[in-house]
């Protein structure tokens, strides 16, 4: 797979954390950037564990996307080379965590961590007390609604 230069950030690895985020979430690039804190969580990662590791998880992902040359290769490679192996489980699970919820090991991030967390598009659904639907979307039904 082919690890595209995103916006205007000139860490090689911040390529690389994006590709891989796309494919452990399941959410594009760009649905992932349109959350605002792309940047906030690949800087985050960065304060929150050594360098040496969290580039070693990079240079796995990034050996991953390059070799797969279709999605079911992806998927097989992250599972074996990434989510089997424990030295990069543990962060991978976080990334993960990090994008649907919007916390490292237990604490949000930031105010809009919470807000932005890709579980509320999941659940097509808003968080409460944070984001509110819009006027009179009460009158719609919900997306798998079966009534």
């Amino acid at each position: 797979m082919i690890i595209n230069k995103i916006l205007n950030v000139d860490d090689y690895y911040y390529d690389v954390f994006m590709a891989i985020s796309e494919s452990l979430t399941g959410f594009s690039v760009n649905e992932l950037q349109s959350t605002g804190l792309a940047e906030t969580y690949y800087q985050h990662i960065l304060n929150q564990i050594e360098m040496a590791t969290f580039i070693d998880f990079l240079n796995v992902s990034k050996n991953v996307l390059d070799n797969a040359e279709n999605k079911d290769q992806l998927k097989n490679a992250i599972s074996s080379q990434i989510m089997d192996n424990p030295a990069t489980q543990q962060i991978a699970q976080s990334v993960i965590t990090l994008w649907y919820l919007g916390t490292w090991e237990g604490a949000y991030v930031n105010d809009r961590s919470y807000k932005e967390g890709l579980v509320w598009n999941v659940m097509h659904a808003h968080p409460p007390g944070a984001k509110q639907p819009g006027f009179k979307s009460w009158e719609t039904k919900p997306v798998n609604s079966n009534s």
